[in-house]
């Protein structure tokens, strides 16, 4: 697991909730404490899509909702002039975009080892962290692709002018 402090809290949040440079993402769940807790599931519920929105979304692609449809629904529940106490978000990176990190990487790992990679985005006591981590199905002493993984994700901070420890 690599993790590092995000130190611009504000441009993050803006890059998190207002662009798309999250949405390959798929959301697994939140935790959000502001005036009430909210606990939310990420599974997608295929009794609230019609056919044509499920084939749209392509939906059945994916395990979780995907952080395009979902953060809209997050940013309403924590925007406000008070910032959340507490707020945890769990990603994964779906399998199309799993398929893809690997392929730009070069990577030997076969996508089958790989349970999931996961980004943990986690705002608590006035701090923000953001934590990198690969699950995979059977133990491996190799860290390379998750070093990989988190070079990826400090490359898109800085792209973005935002600073971390």
């Amino acid at each position: 697991m690599k993790a590092a402090e995000i130190l611009d809290i504000k441009l993050f949040m803006q890059l998190l909730l207002q662009t798309n440079s999250f949405d390959f993402y798929e959301m697994v769940s939140a935790t959000l404490r502001t005036d009430m807790d909210y606990q939310v599931e990420g599974k997608w519920n295929e009794t609230f899509f019609n056919e044509d929105e499920i084939d749209t979304y392509k939906l059945r692609e994916h395990t979780y909702i995907p952080w395009a449809l979902a953060k809209d629904k997050i940013f309403t529940l924590i925007k406000g002039r008070k910032t959340p106490a507490v707020m945890k978000l769990v990603f994964k990176l779906s399998n199309q975009n799993l398929l893809s990190f690997l392929s730009s990487v070069n990577s030997s790992h076969n996508p089958s080892d790989i349970d999931g990679i996961y980004l943990n985005v986690i705002f608590q006591n006035q701090k923000l962290n953001v934590t990198c981590q690969i699950s995979y199905k059977s133990f491996t002493l190799d860290s390379s692709l998750e070093q990989e993984y988190f070079n990826n994700f400090i490359t898109l901070l800085k792209s973005n002018n935002i600073t971390c420890n």
